[in-house]
C-alpha cells in the first residue's frame, strides 16, 4: 500500500504537475489536487485495459492528442471543403453556396442561432 502511494505522488508531480498551482485561493488548490488525481485515476484505468503500458507512456501518449482539433471543428472544415469542391465543379462562388445552404436550410438557421445564444450566455 505504502509503494503504491509513493509512486502515486512520484508520477503525479512529475508527470501531472501535482503541486505546482500558484493560485493563492484555497478552494482552487484543492481543485488543481482533485484534477489532477482524476488525471491520474484516467490514465491509470487506461493502463489496467491497454497492455499494461507505463503512466508515463499514457501521459505522453494522451498529451499528443490534446492539440487536435474538436469534433466540430473538424466537421466545419470538412463541410466548408466541401462546399468549396462543389462550387468549383459548378463553377460558383463558394461564399454564395454557403449563404444559400445557411439561408435555406432551417437545420443551419437553428444551430448559427444557438450558437448565437451561447455566445450571450458567455459573457
Amino acid at each position: 500500500m505504502r509503494w503504491s502511494i509513493e509512486v502515486f505522488f512520484k508520477e503525479a508531480k512529475s508527470l501531472l504537475g501535482l503541486g505546482k498551482s500558484q493560485a493563492r485561493d484555497f478552494a482552487s488548490q484543492i481543485a488543481s489536487i482533485s484534477i489532477t488525481v482524476l488525471q491520474y485515476n484516467v490514465l491509470g484505468t487506461v493502463k489496467r485495459f491497454k497492455s499494461y503500458e507505463t503512466i508515463g507512456g499514457l501521459f505522453h501518449e494522451a498529451t499528443d492528442g490534446a492539440v487536435q482539433l474538436s469534433v466540430t471543428d473538424r466537421i466545419w472544415g470538412i463541410l466548408q471543403e466541401l462546399v468549396m469542391i462543389i462550387a468549383e465543379a459548378f463553377q460558383i462562388d463558394d461564399e454564395r453556396v454557403m449563404d444559400t445552404l445557411i439561408n435555406r436550410s432551417e437545420t443551419f438557421k437553428h444551430f448559427i442561432n444557438l450558437d448565437k445564444l451561447e455566445l450571450k450566455q458567455a459573457a
